[in-house]
């Protein structure tokens, strides 16, 4: 090609790219895309397109979206059964997502007009004429001038009709919410003025307003970036708040009612719901919208040691009253308008205090202010990789030496960056943090040795971290899973999907199922998005978490996923735990899955149905359904020993009650999970290493983990690695946990071998048979020394055992001097290190395994126990 032609192809080439990033920008931005107002009924083929982003979106097919270029609104489809969740109920006809057209970035749980007293069971699309819209045609409408959604909750005893009216006007920056009351009957009927929003704050860096009065209610997520604004017009707002519910009341702000609205009567009120990036916006859109003043356009530049601070946090105060905070940009710049007043303003950074306070007044015109403070920071670059010198995916704690205050990077609920934890996929980070000395502790599960690091950090300079990680601990033919834990769609707390599946994949866990409550979800968008495929296996699944807790609540996978269904086309719940888990175990067809029993109360279930405290049959109709059951937490197995008195009845102990359940014959797999919910140390801290045909997780099949479960070929632990097998003398057949093994002469030898990584220790391994401590079965590093090692492998023996009849045996591995440790964190790190084969069990008749219908020198518990 020659020089003249490869010019002009390039110059078209960069027209054409151009031509193209515009119309893409035209088409993308809402800025540009977005001219007065539309209602979009959510549908399989739109919703890649019209859904919003949010940690807490709810939105299913059927939803309506109302959308200008400013705001954007979802409306439940008005139906007795929807439900954005397990815990934000009865949505129908209720705005369950809000946030900004421009930033999506939904963190409002639900909106419920009227505080969930009327049920709003039809709605009708208004345009601006005031003329009917019928989408039944068309998936979309748009208006040049504004819409409404209307949602009616009909007329009951002692109850008014509400009509709620969602109006959205096509440059507005706020959704207005007109509610209408109306008296059909003969009778009065009182009604409350108040509203009902669930905004969970628990574990997350937010802010609401003070309980009390004020004229703008305010619900700040300080850290995810979405702020909302509850307004009335000429009314003042009082309200109360939680952890979780705000009430909103516009009348005498009492439980009392407002008024008494009469027979014919018609009454109605507006608020004004506002959504911004943060309370700064939210403030100045309220003034600007309600009055004739503007706000000021202020720019705060933060200095640091001579260079300006990015991502430095402003917290602004204003009258004594918190007013918002800011956050600095790359640059170590904010720019934003500001109620004009008397401010001052606080600033950390990563959790650091870094100025107390700054006085300064904003003013009209605009606002120029520089602030330098007396802080340094310098780079930390990791890099960290396996012993191919491949990235791997690590979790990196940063401890300050010498320093009371420690970093903190994000919630509990945040994902690649929470408290002083990196998740770091790629094993690769760089990170601006404070000058000083640090500890850093770079883990990837147990099967790794954890590196313990020292790095000093100078100001202005970058400091290299780098190490190698060592898969000291060999597995082959088991992989590490995880059965039960949760994000936010579970509903029961607010922590990010994304971090759930970074925990998983960081803490070396190979095959994880999608278990969120009362909902089949999947992690195969994010597994997806971080390219992990090769790292984690995963399926779609579920929790079905009924009443009464902690009884009716079952993990099941795989389970068939409907995206854009209610709860994703899965079963919903029964009061009664036998009706709840067979629906779900004969769910999608009667198709094969795993029916895991979560956290159970033994007694209650199995043998206390009625929870009187006495033996009866338990919820019986449910025992052929169970297949796996959780028994942690697994220091539990060294509080019952050789001899117990029978005197002493024992009790909150599943291992124990799991094991008279295996002498009572039932054949119940036992696992352990972490049931995590936050991502500060979530997932780790409890895994079940389960027998598989590949250690890849790229080629795990979902029915071999079925499968094999279900078989007991299952070891427990918190940490350390069990390899458990038998065999009898005249053969050398090897027989795994969960096997039967024909044993004519009763001598069984056990090959049992612990391996631990360099963090934690074990010094005790021990035999139960049939449940029982067995004193020729129970060795120790201080009685018997020359049977441990100090390497990776702890405990490598040949164990011979005569058996006089049938027996279950049950190998357990514990450090019982040792703890767990830091690398997984305060929580798991206390804990003793533990690990549990599942039963193997002998049949010395050759005529099938005989329990031996032993207690254990105690009765069979009930409920409580």
């Amino acid at each position: 090609m020659g020089l003249k032609l490869m010019r002009e192809f390039s110059l078209r080439s960069f027209h054409c790219a151009a031509i193209v990033c515009l119309l893409s920008l035209l088409v993308t931005n809402p800025l540009f895309a977005i001219e007065g107002v539309s209602v979009t009924r959510i549908t399989a083929e739109n919703w890649d397109s019209v859904v919003p982003d949010g940690k807490e979106v709810d939105a299913i097919h059927g939803d309506l979206i109302l959308k200008n270029r400013h705001v954007t609104a979802v409306i439940a489809q008005p139906l007795a059964t929807r439900n954005a969740n397990m815990t934000v109920r009865e949505v129908g006809g209720c705005l369950i997502d809000y946030t900004t057209t421009q930033f999506p970035n939904d963190q409002l749980s639900a909106y419920y007009a009227g505080s969930r007293v009327y049920p709003f069971r039809s709605w009708t699309v208004l345009n601006s004429a005031e003329e009917k819209v019928d989408l039944n045609n068309e998936s979309s409408i748009k208006d040049e001038v504004a819409l409404e959604i209307q949602v009616t909750a009909a007329p009951a005893e002692n109850r008014a009709e509400l009509v709620v009216c969602y109006r959205l006007e096509a440059d507005s920056q706020y959704l207005q919410v007109q509610h209408i009351y109306r008296n059909p009957g003969k009778a009065d009927v009182e009604i409350s003025l108040s509203d009902d929003l669930r905004f969970d704050t628990g574990k997350e860096d937010a802010h609401k307003s003070p309980n009390g009065q004020s004229e703008l209610l305010h619900l700040d997520d300080r850290y995810w970036g979405q702020t909302y604004g509850i307004a009335s017009p000429g009314r003042t707002v009082t309200s109360r708040s939680d952890s979780r519910l705000t009430v909103a009341r516009y009348g005498r702000g009492s439980r009392q009612a407002d008024l008494m609205l009469k027979s014919g009567e018609q009454y109605s009120f507006v608020v004004h719901l506002y959504v911004a990036g943060n309370l700064c916006s939210v403030e100045a859109t309220h003034m600007e919208m309600t009055s004739e003043k503007e706000a000021a356009p202020c720019t705060v530049t933060v200095i640091a040691g001579g260079s300006r601070l990015p991502n430095a946090r402003l917290e602004l105060t204003r009258q004594n009253e918190y007013a918002g905070t800011l956050w600095t940009d790359g640059s170590g710049r904010v720019d934003q308008k500001l109620i004009p007043g008397d401010y001052q303003i606080s600033v950390s950074y990563l959790g650091i205090p870094v100025l107390k306070s700054f006085n300064t007044s904003v003013r009209e015109g605009n606002n120029i202010f520089d602030l330098e403070v007396p802080f340094q920071t310098g780079t930390l670059d990791v890099q960290i990789v396996d012993e191919s010198n491949v990235p791997i995916p690590c979790k990196v704690e940063l401890i300050r030496k010498g320093e009371k205050t420690q970093l903190d990077l994000g919630p509990e609920s945040a994902t690649t960056r929470v408290k002083n934890l990196l998740y770091l996929v790629n094993g690769r980070d760089r990170i601006l943090v404070p000058a000083g000395d640090y500890e850093a502790i770079v883990s990837h599960g147990p099967e790794f040795d954890a590196l313990f690091l020292d790095v000093t950090i100078r100001h202005d300079e970058m400091a290299s971290m780098t190490g190698t990680l060592q898969h000291s601990v060999q597995t082959p033919g088991w992989v590490s899973t995880e059965f039960h834990s949760h994000s936010s769609p579970s509903g029961d707390n607010t922590g990010h999907q994304l971090g759930r599946v970074l925990n998983l994949v960081c803490e070396h866990l190979e095959f994880a199922p999608c278990t969120e409550h009362n909902r089949i979800d999947t992690y195969e968008p994010h597994i997806e998005a971080l390219n992990i495929a090769d790292r984690l296996a995963t399926c779609t699944g579920m929790e079905l978490t009924g009443s009464p807790l902690p009884l009716n609540h079952q993990n099941v996978f795989p389970l068939i996923y409907k995206p854009g269904q209610q709860d994703g086309g899965g079963p919903v719940t029964d009061v009664s735990p036998e009706t709840q888990i067979q629906r779900v175990a004969l769910w999608d067809n009667r198709s094969e899955k795993l029916v895991q029993q979560n956290h159970p109360d033994i007694g209650w279930l199995f043998y206390d149905k009625d929870g009187n405290g006495e033996l009866d049959e338990g919820f019986s109709e449910s025992f052929p359904f169970i297949h796996a059951m959780e028994i942690h937490p697994l220091t539990n197995v060294l509080e019952f020993g050789a001899e117990t008195n029978s005197e002493s009845h024992i009790t909150k102990n599943r291992i124990f009650n799991w094991l008279q359940l295996l002498n009572q014959g039932f054949r119940i797999t036992g696992v352990v999970n972490t049931d995590a919910h936050y991502n500060y140390h979530g997932s780790g801290g409890l895994r079940n290493w389960v027998k598989s045909s590949t250690d890849d997780p790229s080629i795990i099949e979902t029915m071999e983990m079925v499968r094999e479960t279900k078989a007991g070929h299952v070891i427990m632990s918190n940490g350390p690695y069990l390899a458990v097998s038998a065999n009898t003398i005249s053969s050398d057949r090897q027989y795994l946990p969960g096997d039967d093994m024909p044993c004519p002469d009763g001598k069984v030898g056990l090959d049992i071998q612990v391996q631990c990584p360099n963090w934690f220790d074990i010094d005790r391994v021990f035999v139960l048979v049939n449940g029982r401590h067995i004193s020729e079965l129970n060795f120790n590093r201080t009685d018997n020394s020359e049977m441990f090692q100090d390497g990776v492998i702890k405990f490598k023996q040949k164990i011979n055992h005569q058996l006089k009849s049938d027996a279950h045996l049950i190998v357990v591995a514990v450090g019982e001097k040792s703890k767990l440790g830091p690398v997984l964190g305060p929580g798991w790190g206390n804990q003793q290190p533990v690990a549990m084969s599942n039963p193997i069990f002998v049949d010395l008749g050759n005529d099938g395994f005989q329990a031996n219908g032993n207690l254990l020198d105690d009765g069979l518990p009930v409920k409580g126990d």
